[in-house]
């Protein structure tokens, strides 16, 4: 997905927050639709600027039983999914912020440039 981020700006922290909203949406949506059917979980997300890119890998790993007609694959692949538009909303917010923060930058530059600072 392209989101037109200033990936410079994109700190640690920020990938941080990124990986753990991602690995609460996910684990929330296991527990919404399997409960205590739901054994183990292990989940692995990794993310980095890489060669101009956002990258963000997820690997999901559950065990339940009793699944009756539950397909485990497509409820994996629906968390999966879950967490990557809170990612993707994360970023937008992100981006609309530094914009933000750009644009008031650019007026304080030229309120120096008038002598008011």
């Amino acid at each position: 997905m392209e989101l037109n981020l200033d990936l410079k700006r994109i700190q640690v922290e920020d990938l941080a927050q990124i990986v753990q909203l991602m690995e609460e949406e996910i684990l929330k949506h296991l527990q919404q639709v399997l409960g205590d059917r739901l054994t183990d979980c292990n989940v692995t997300i990794g993310a980095e600027v890489k060669s101009e890119e956002l990258v963000i890998s997820v690997d999901v790993e559950v065990k339940a039983y009793f699944l009756g007609n539950i397909n485990l694959g497509t409820v994996i692949d629906s968390a999966i999914r879950r967490a990557y538009n809170a990612a993707e909303q994360f970023l937008t917010r992100f981006r609309a912020e530094h914009r933000t923060d750009a644009i008031d930058n650019e007026t304080s530059t030229e309120g120096c440039n008038n002598n008011s600072c």
